[in-house]
């Protein structure tokens, strides 16, 4: 499944210019359901409870660069 999801961003970074590129991504082991932590009912983002809730793995992806 991560060769897949790391195939399909590569495919999708073809089309980016080099600033708008995924550079790293992680994949979770949680779904993210409509009504939940990270999603509203009509499916838009929670932008703060999704940094607060997933702050350390988000500090690691750029501690890493």
């Amino acid at each position: 499944m991560q060769a897949q999801v790391a195939e399909a961003v590569e495919a999708a970074n073809a089309r980016l210019s080099r600033v708008e590129q995924i550079k790293k991504h992680r994949i979770l082991e949680t779904d993210w359901l409509p009504g939940g932590d990270e999603l509203t009912p009509t499916m838009k983002l929670k932008r703060r409870p999704i940094g607060d809730k997933y702050a350390d793995l988000i500090e690691g992806l750029y501690a890493d660069a």
